[in-house]
């Protein structure tokens, strides 16, 4: 992820820490892919009850997916849970004005 936006010079981390909050972002993710993960395999397996195969399923899923969860849920976290970030001209004014 990049630190700075490419185009305005924002800087995307207000804090240290910022994205710390991130990783309940993901764990929400996570709990939402396991449910979607495991109602579909209990729909094509017809209604197995071995929890080995719901399981592994949720592991996989876990393993597959942490990269994507990784990086949207800091764009969750960066666009919408937090309103009050946006571009302040009066911090990167001068950055900017040669940018454009």
């Amino acid at each position: 992820m990049n630190k700075n936006c490419p185009h305005c010079g924002l800087k995307f981390e207000m804090e240290p820490g910022f994205f710390y909050v991130a990783m309940f972002v993901s764990y929400a993710l996570n709990v939402a892919e396991f449910v979607t993960v495991c109602i579909a395999v209990s729909v094509l397996s017809g209604g197995s009850e071995s929890p080995w195969l719901y399981l592994t399923a949720c592991l996989l899923t876990a393993v597959i997916l942490a990269g994507v969860n990784f990086r949207y849920s800091r764009v969750i976290q960066l666009y919408w849970l937090t309103p009050n970030l946006h571009f302040n001209e009066k911090y990167y004014g001068a950055a900017y004005k040669k940018r454009s």
